[in-house]
């Protein structure tokens, strides 16, 4: 039977919250689901991190990651009360927010929380002769998994700077899919959105002679033009193998999203945990670094659950619900 939309309003007496649950409700799970992307992404790792965090702080919460095609799968998943909670890319967050792009309707959604920059990797290998997002022209191009982020973020990329998916032959391959098809062949240039230091992207650079697509000062500002929520993200030198200088890329922030309808009391408690542990975060990735108090809304389009706005207001070193007093 579907959890309902959240089943998380049945889990308030985890928390401490003293008369907000009726007496006569059923007990509540023991298992929360965060949905991530794939395992050769940083979503699957990161979002892992995280539930171990809850899992081991919050009395008798269990959270688990879950595998999913990314971004447009989580908020889905959020909304409709499959998942507790999800981590998606900021275009992804604003367009189901707003019901545009691929929502023919908004979506209840909230964001507890950001998590870090994403950034557009654009692989291709040295040999192929591509060097800007025009040179994809006719070319064999994986633009990410089906449902995810990155597939969102490639078709806008291309359609901004003028290559329709008419122009190319457009292929929907995972992180893993999209590196073994260029190694293989069988791809000329591929997407792949996510963290600095991307396993799959590590890697690759170290089997093969990769080249990282860099984007022109006037793509980002073509960019930037239509999709506010990207911005410029310069990818340092030797962040992969043999690749010396800096890449000029985008950068798309990321951010932990839950139904407008979930408990303040359950939102407080897992934004409060995550900060006050968020050391622990970093043994995950250091793109942790990122998630700090001052960029926990970089998504001005999408409010903050009111149970995170509770947490800035109150910061209560025991994570203890601050219940609002009477006015």
């Amino acid at each position: 039977m579907q959890r309902k939309a959240l089943s998380t309003v049945l889990l308030v007496s985890l928390f401490y919250c003293a008369g907000c649950m009726d007496e006569n409700a059923s007990a509540p799970p023991s298992t929360f689901a965060i949905a991530t992307g794939g395992p050769a992404g940083l979503y699957y790792p990161y979002g892992g991190g995280m539930a171990s965090i809850w899992s081991k702080h919050l009395k008798g919460v269990n959270v688990k990651a879950e595998v999913t095609g990314g971004s447009v799968t989580n908020v889905i998943q959020v909304a409709r009360g499959e998942s507790e909670l999800g981590i998606a890319m900021a275009d992804v967050i604003t367009d189901a927010y707003l019901g545009r792009g691929r929502f023919p309707q908004p979506l209840p959604l909230r964001v507890l929380f950001t998590a870090y920059p994403n950034i557009v990797h654009i692989l291709t290998l040295e040999q192929s002769g591509i060097r800007s997002v025009t040179d994809m022209l006719g070319k064999r191009i994986s633009l990410g998994a089906a449902g995810s982020g990155t597939a969102v973020a490639a078709e806008n990329v291309l359609v901004a700077l003028g290559v329709s998916l008419q122009d190319i032959a457009p292929i929907y391959l995972s992180f893993g899919e999209t590196t073994t098809a260029l190694k293989d062949g069988t791809i000329d240039a591929g997407f792949v959105v996510g963290g600095l230091g991307l396993a799959a992207v590590t890697e690759l650079a170290v089997t093969r002679d990769l080249h990282l697509v860099a984007l022109s000062d006037a793509d980002l500002l073509a960019l930037n033009a239509q999709y506010p929520a990207y911005a410029k993200y310069t990818i340092p030198p030797n962040t992969y193998d043999k690749i010396g200088h800096d890449v000029q890329a985008l950068g798309i922030w990321s951010a932990v999203v839950v139904h407008e309808n979930m408990p303040d009391s359950l939102a407080y408690q897992l934004t409060c945990t995550i900060y006050k542990h968020r050391q622990a975060l970093l043994k995950v990735s250091q793109v942790a670094r990122a998630m700090t108090v001052e960029n926990i809304h970089l998504i001005s389009s999408v409010p903050l659950h009111p149970g995170t706005l509770k947490y800035l207001r109150a910061r209560n070193a025991d994570c203890e619900f601050a219940q609002e007093q009477p006015r």
